[in-house]
């Protein structure tokens, strides 16, 4: 559990997206390139990170918290690893729909 405050960055662009998130308090910011505005914006209960971790993806763009926040971090070798776990079919659905959403 990671316990930030405001202005703090998650990730920056550039950065191997290893990790996929989850929201559990406060707010996060996805920047557009000039970091100047918010583009998306993550509130409590909402997960991303998925399509960018099943992708081996590098972020495109910042992510910093807005006022306190508290998010669950998750490994993508964890994702991976459930994944094995999984019949084919709903391996291959969530790889096709993991590369939609990129």
């Amino acid at each position: 559990m990671l316990k930030m405050v405001d202005g703090e960055v998650l990730f920056r662009e550039g950065q191997i997206a290893d990790r996929f998130y989850l929201v559990e308090k406060g707010a996060v910011l996805i920047l557009d390139q000039a970091g100047e505005n918010a583009i998306r914006i993550y509130e409590a209960d909402q997960l991303f990170g998925l399509p960018e971790v099943l992708a081996g993806a590098i972020w495109a763009h910042t992510a910093i918290v807005a006022g306190r926040t508290h998010i669950k971090t998750f490994p993508g070798e964890l994702l991976f690893q459930r994944l094995e776990q999984m019949p084919l079919a709903h391996r291959d659905f969530i790889n096709d729909m993991a590369r939609l959403g990129i």
